[in-house]
This record gives structure tokens, sequence and C-alpha cells, in this order.
């Protein structure tokens, strides 16, 4: 009996058990099913958002990759679409064009200041000091290695108003091969347009030499090739007294000076520059830029090509009146005036002659005897009247008006 009665004790104790464990896993079942109700009832809540809008958060929110030369790093890189576009690109007629020197016809004393192989920290910094007292603006021709050493700098340059130009990336003097070449040039104005916004196809080759490859390159991409007319020689680093000489000692009214901003010590150009600047002052130069100076080539060309155009113009209206024409004009004038001529006059004068006649002296003779026959005899008939004699003819007197000269034609000429 005491076995049975913990028997059930235990059974009761078990299910006791049982039912409160169920009791808790239900109640704990409640609890996470909470939260996850709240969860979807927000997200049934939230507003719907189509297909293009979520592509378009999707684009938004990641970056567009942009493509990368293999010379130009992130670092030194504005993305194109932040920077205003600005061109340099040289009139139609100079596009793949060796440009050595411009000369103005019209005499007007004109310089070009030009800087090689920056930019630089130093020494372009001073040049645009100097430029920039003197309100001149000049051409920097640069080298892409350089350029992204020192991008502030050629950012600076741009801000203030100067033109850019491509210089090559290395500044190499070898031969290239086209691969190469496009390479030195395209990596450079790639790396000019992602710096400062600028596109520009003015291209002076390292050294001047033309004959490496790059130079035919650059004109087969519509570059203007701009070399140059007055060399101030500061790469073997004269003294600035001699750079001054070198630039000032043989000039003409137009001028392209080769100066370096970069490529080692330019200590002596920066202190050559004022004195230069000066000098050229003093001899009435103005200062110009490379497109600038190619403008005023091409509309003086034009103006003289207007002009050779209206001369022939005016050379052919007034070969219509040419002595030649005015002396056919005066023949016809003459046949016109023949007309009334002396020899003409003189025949009319006999005709006229042949009419008085009828009114000469001999015909007023009859008259005044058949007059005094009609006045006697009232029923006279007179006789028909006879013929003269030969001589009463040349007996006539003259006319009243004598017969001109028959040389008289001939004294008009």
């Amino acid at each position: 009996m005491a076995k049975r009665k913990r028997l059930v004790r235990q059974i009761l104790i078990f299910l006791s058990l049982v039912i409160s464990g169920f009791c808790l896993a239900i109640a704990l079942g409640g609890i996470a099913r909470q939260p996850a109700a709240q969860t979807l009832q927000a997200k049934n809540s939230a507003p719907q958002i189509s297909p293009a809008t979520k592509t378009e958060q999707k684009a938004t929110s990641t970056p567009i990759p942009t493509p990368q030369t293999p010379i130009a790093d992130a670092q030194s890189e504005v993305p194109a679409e932040e920077q205003p576009v600005k061109t340099f690109s040289p009139p139609t007629q100079y596009q793949g064009k060796l440009v050595k020197q411009v000369k103005l016809s019209n005499k007007e004393k004109v310089v070009a200041l030009t800087f090689d192989d920056g930019p630089v920290p130093n020494y372009t910094s001073q040049v645009l000091e100097i430029l920039k007292k003197n309100d001149i603006k000049a051409t920097f021709f640069w080298i892409g290695r350089m350029l992204k050493q020192h991008p502030e700098i050629a950012k600076q340059v741009v801000a203030e108003g100067h033109v850019v130009a491509n210089h090559t990336w290395s500044h190499s003097y070898r031969w290239m091969n086209k691969a190469t070449a496009a390479r030195e040039i395209d990596d450079t104005a790639d790396l000019i347009y992602k710096t400062t916004g600028v596109k520009s196809l003015y291209f002076r080759p390292p050294g001047g030499i033309l004959t490496n490859g790059v130079a035919d390159y650059a004109k087969k991409k519509n570059y203007a090739v701009i070399m140059w007319s007055n060399d101030s020689i500061d790469y073997r680093r004269s003294p600035a007294k001699r750079l001054v000489n070198n630039v000032m000692r043989r000039i003409n009214p137009t001028e392209i000076v080769l100066m370096h901003d970069g490529g080692g010590n330019r200590s002596e150009t920066v202190k050559a520059l004022p004195e230069i600047i000066s000098r050229f002052k003093k001899l009435g130069y103005k200062f110009v830029t490379i497109p600038e100076l190619l403008e005023m080539e091409l509309k003086e060309k034009e103006a003289a090509s207007k002009s050779k155009k209206k001369a022939v113009n005016t050379e052919e209206k007034d070969s219509k009146s040419s002595p030649v024409n005015r002396e056919e004009q005066g023949v016809k004038s003459e046949e016109k005036d023949s007309n009334s001529s002396p020899v003409n006059q003189e025949e009319q004068g006999v005709k006229s002659d042949g009419k008085d006649s009828n009114s000469s002296p001999i015909n007023s003779v009859e008259q005044g005897v058949k007059s005094n026959q009609k006045d006697s005899n009232p029923s006279y008939i007179a006789p028909e009247p006879e013929a003269l004699p030969a001589e009463g003819i040349q007996e006539i007197p003259d006319s009243q008006s004598p017969l001109p000269s028959p040389h008289s034609s001939t004294e008009q000429y």
C-alpha cells in the first residue's frame, strides 16, 4: 500500500513538471513571436520603392570607377566632371603644323614668353609672381611627371590665366615608336585635363627635336607644334646678365622667347626675367600668349586676302571702262558724229545751195520781168523760162556759208 502511494506521488510530480515545462515553453514562444510581428508590421508600413529607384540609389552609393592612366596615380587626379573645361585649341590653319616664327606685316612689336619643363614649387611660383606684378600672361609647356608631383602649382598657373601646353611625359630625346610617343603625349594630356580641367592642343618637343617620333605623332593628333625664335640659353646655367643679353642682342618685331622654369636650378632665369620684361617694355613690345599670337597672324592674313580680292574685283570692274574700251566707244562716237561731220556738212551745203539757187539773182531778175509783164497786162501769160547759158552757172556768187575744209575731220584727233 505504501509503495502504491509513493508511485502515485511520483507520477503526479512528473505530470506537474511536464505541465510546468509546457507552459514555460508556450510563454517563451510568445515573447519570441512579438518582435517578429513588430518587425513585419514596420516592414509593411514602410513606403514602397520602385525597382528604378532602387537602381538609382545603388548607383549613387556605388562609386563609378574612372579609367586610370598607367602613369598617373589617384592622389594627383581631380575628376574631370568636377572641373570647368577650358580648351586651348589653335586655329584650324595651324593644327598639325610646325610653327617656328610668326611674322606680322604691320610691324607691331609683339613678344610671347614661354617656359618649359615645369611645374616646380620654387621657380614656377617665382615666375608667376613676376608675371603677375607686370600684368603679363605667358605660355607654360609642362612635363607630365612634374605635373604629377606638383598638381597644386599647376592649378595656380591655370587660375592666374596663363596658357598651358604639352611637353611630353618624360622629356626624353631618344627615338620612340608610335606607341611610346602616344603614351608620352596622351598621358600628359590626360593628366593636364584631370588636374586642371584644361584641354590643350599646343605641343613643344623636348630639345626642339623633330625626328624622334613625338613631333610626328603630335601633328597627326592636330597639335600645333610650337618652336621658338629667341633662345635665352638658360639651360647652360649662365649668369642672369648673360641671359638678358642672349635674349635682347638680336630681336625681331615678333618674338617667341624660350626660357625654363623647371629642369634644374633656374635661379638665374628668375633673376633675369624682370630685366628682360623691362627692356621689352621700353622698346614698345606687347606681351601675348601663343594662342593670341597665332590669332593675330591669322587675322592679318585674312585681312590681306580680303584686300587682295577687293583689288582684283576693282581691277576687273575698271577693265570694263579701260582705254581699249574707251577707244572703241570713241570710234562709235566718231561714227555717230560723222553724220554731222564736215564732209556731210559739205553735202548738206551743196543741197542747201541748190535749194537757195531757186532764189538766186538770175531767178530774181526773171521773176522781176514776169512781175512787170504781169502788172502791165493782167491777162498776159508768161512763157516757159529758157535754160540759162552754161557760163551763167559759173557766175553764181558763193554761198553765204562757205564750205568747211575737208581736213577739218582729222583735226579733232
